[in-house]
């Protein structure tokens, strides 16, 4: 059984000893720290990459006597992936962005600590669990948000943080709800017992409200969406990459294991499916339009973000309708996945121009294709996916939610058609950025790539670039996913 958790004791082990050997080391030495830190990463993927392949076998890893806490499936393994992916790019760009940095260790422990707690939620069958996981990622986060000195990235952090703890007031009270009706806190056990609390239907609608706006703030859905501009914004990039493209996908996967396991009930089912059809289209309208008005590369990616959230959020409204659920929520996992590779991507490209004291207005990405070529060149794979361009991974994944949508048809058939208009929206915003790095008439000189920061956006374009020429191999991964997800 403990064997089934050795990706998690690795994290821990590593991001325990990142804190001690901190301690005792000089300021010159403390690089080292994130060749440590890289390692357990590494190590912790290549166990998880394991347990797929025994999990791709019977679909479920007996998880024994934690089996109430715990569901170690291929669903669970994907979200790890996901994390442990995300968390090593930005690890191996922030060996460049904080060479200059004191708090080393601090950084690199707290991102360990919230990676296992991402883990651990992407496990978690039981309300308490999932909200101890997402709370361990959430509050080592509000520390990562404030790691650097300065006025922004202070307020950044401190909106991070009151909302993010209101958020988890929210969500605690909605989950001590579904407590009291069902007298269970494992999400099987409250799918078997909410039917027979009928005549409490509003308590039940009142608890799904609270999670979903709880949740609501966690992915950055409208209206619930204020901090992340701001916190993006003031944050350091390799962190905004971190928040954007890893710990919203925490809380979506933690939203699928509750809703999907617990509360698809008849009685329930038609009703929230339809609030996550209004916040789809409203998250993914505002999101690329606001967008539109931005003139801070980050900003800009923070709405973007937004509005790929709303993309993301189709699929809970699908699973209300007659289409094929385990292909509407594989959908979903695979634009999760994709997603966070080109956000993470797009943030870390930043980073590499502010390594050169490049800021992130416009502006300010005058001519990069002339003074960072490859920081230029990644970025820009990195836009047209996010913009649905054919061959690149995100138009893959859109692709699936759209014909998700059209099989489904009626109201999921007008959400389908928002994507498409919201992805030709973005498409103006996103191009505008790729027009000053190449089309521009200011005079720079070339500068020398920082080398490993250049390493983890080459992995990431290779990647965005190879899913959307051969996605096969991950569509049916995400299909699997989805499947187990509702054996």
């Amino acid at each position: 059984m403990l064997e089934l958790l050795l990706p998690e004791l690795v994290i821990a082990i590593f991001a325990l000893a990142v804190i001690f050997i901190d301690m005792t080391l000089r300021e010159d030495d403390k690089e080292f720290l994130g060749y440590l830190s890289l390692l357990g990463l590494v190590v912790a993927l290549a166990l998880v990459l394991m347990q797929a392949k025994s999990a791709y076998t019977s679909q479920l890893l007996d998880a024994g006597v934690l089996s109430d806490l715990i569901r170690l499936d291929l669903f669970a393994i994907f979200f790890k992936l996901v994390f442990l992916l995300v968390a090593l790019l930005v690890v191996l760009g922030s060996l460049d962005a904080t060479r200059k940095d004191r708090y080393k260790g601090e950084y690199y422990s707290l991102m360990l600590l919230s990676t296992l707690g991402m883990m651990f939620a992407a496990m978690a069958v039981d309300l308490v669990l999932i909200f101890v996981a997402v709370e361990l990622a959430s509050i080592a986060t509000f520390a990562l948000a404030a790691y650097r000195k300065n006025r922004r990235t202070t307020e950044a952090a401190m909106k991070y943080f009151v909302i993010g703890a209101f958020s988890s007031g929210l969500i605690v009270f909605g989950m001590s709800l579904l407590y009291g009706l069902s007298g269970s806190t494992n999400l099987y056990e409250i799918a078997t017992a909410l039917p027979g609390a009928g005549e409490l239907y509003w308590v039940m609608v009142l608890g799904v409200v609270f999670l979903i706006a709880g949740f609501g703030y966690k992915v950055a859905a409208v209206p619930f969406h204020m901090w992340a501009p701001d916190t993006y914004h003031g944050a350091a990039s390799p962190v905004s990459a971190f928040l954007a493209a890893a710990t919203k996908k925490m809380a979506f996967v933690a939203l699928l294991r509750i809703f999907v396991v617990g509360l698809s009930t008849p009685a329930l089912l038609q009703d929230w499916a339809l609030l996550f059809g209004v916040l789809a289209a409203v998250t993914m309208t505002l999101g690329n339009v606001v967008a539109l008005a931005q003139r801070n590369i980050k900003r800009m990616l923070a709405y973007s973000s937004i509005g790929q959230a709303g993309y993301v959020l189709i699929i809970f409204a699908l699973l209300a309708s007659e289409a094929d659920v385990s292909l509407s929520v594989g959908a979903g996992l695979l634009h999760i996945l994709t997603h966070a590779i080109m956000k993470g991507g797009a943030f870390l490209a930043v980073a590499a121009a502010s390594y050169y004291a490049i800021g992130s207005e416009l502006e300010d990405f005058s001519n990069l294709g002339r003074r960072l070529p490859l920081t230029a060149l990644a970025m820009t794979i990195f836009l047209l996916s996010l913009a649905g361009i054919p061959f690149f991974a995100g138009f893959v994944s859109k692709f699936m939610i759209l014909t998700a949508s059209v099989a489904a048809g009626g109201f999921y058939l007008f959400l389908g058609i928002l994507l498409v208009i919201n992805s030709v929206v973005s498409l103006y915003y996103y191009a505008r950025v790729i027009r000053y790095m190449y089309f521009s008439d200011r005079e720079v000189k070339r500068e020398r790539e920082p080398r490993l920061l250049a390493a983890a956006l080459l992995i990431a374009a290779f990647l965005v670039v190879y899913i959307g020429v051969f996605p096969d191999a991950f569509v049916s991964l995400s299909l699997s996913a989805a499947s187990s997800l509702f054996s």
